[in-house]
């Protein structure tokens, strides 16, 4: 289930932008919970006074006495929301600069281009079932200095064995223990880690680039050994087509 949300004091245009998701679902085959708000004053109560977390929010500029500009820099300042998919709908375009910092994923225009609206909510779509797909996995642990260590598996960007050294490179850090990569691989879901060389393990969801040789992982170059070359091509294959 995707949770979106539509913010616009326009009924019209909520009302329309609804009936293109419902549409859009059927053909994706997915399934949505759609929660409308007619101004940012009623969103940002929305935010306040529910525990829901929306996956998308296609949010329109001009809406009053709290714009959405407004709007969305409280969405950002709430660490819940970081990884949800904010869309600005609007028949401006003069916002840019002020929509810049805040992690605005994409922008439809008014009134809408069917073709546009399909294109753009159906990449974002995929985006977010990969995202809740990653959410399911169980959190990753390891001993280190006598102490268990968990992290989300979706925070690990790729596992690297140097000698008798395992480093566990996540966003913000990187974990340092003993251990074995092949004991670290059996713990790990094959579905979203593969084995690229024998002294990488990486994520296939961190992956920005990747030929027969290589991968862009976290903006470093990992080599993909010619063992694992085959595998590593069918492993993210089936990943890829695993997503929607």
């Amino acid at each position: 289930m995707i949770n979106i949300a539509i913010c616009d004091n326009d009924r019209f245009i909520v009302a329309y932008a609804e009936d293109l998701l419902i549409d859009l679902g059927l053909s994706l085959n997915q399934k949505f919970e759609i929660v409308a708000f007619f101004s940012g004053e009623e969103f940002c109560d929305g935010l306040r006074n529910s525990d829901k977390v929306f996956d998308i929010v296609l949010m329109d500029i001009e809406m009053g006495d709290m714009n959405g500009v407004d709007v969305g820099k409280i969405l950002r300042e709430n660490s819940k929301y970081d990884q949800t998919f904010l869309i600005y709908i609007s028949s401006y375009n003069n916002y840019y600069k002020d929509i810049i910092n805040l992690n605005v994923h994409n922008f439809i225009s008014k009134p809408f281009n069917i073709i546009d609206f399909n294109l753009k909510l159906s990449k974002v779509i995929e985006k977010a079932v990969k995202q809740q797909k990653l959410k399911q996995y169980p959190d990753y642990s390891f001993k280190k200095n006598g102490s268990d260590i968990y992290v989300p598996v979706k925070s690990i960007i790729y596992v690297e064995s140097e000698l008798r050294r395992i480093h566990i490179h996540l966003p913000e850090c990187i974990y340092t223990f003993y251990g074995n990569l092949n004991t670290e691989e059996k713990k790990l879901p094959s579905d979203l880690f593969c084995r690229i060389h024998r002294s990488y393990l990486i994520c296939f969801a961190h992956i920005t680039q990747i030929t027969a040789q290589s991968v862009i992982i976290a903006k470093k170059s990992l080599n993909i050994s010619m063992k694992y070359r085959e595998a590593v091509k069918n492993a993210y294959n089936h990943y890829r087509s695993n997503l929607v």
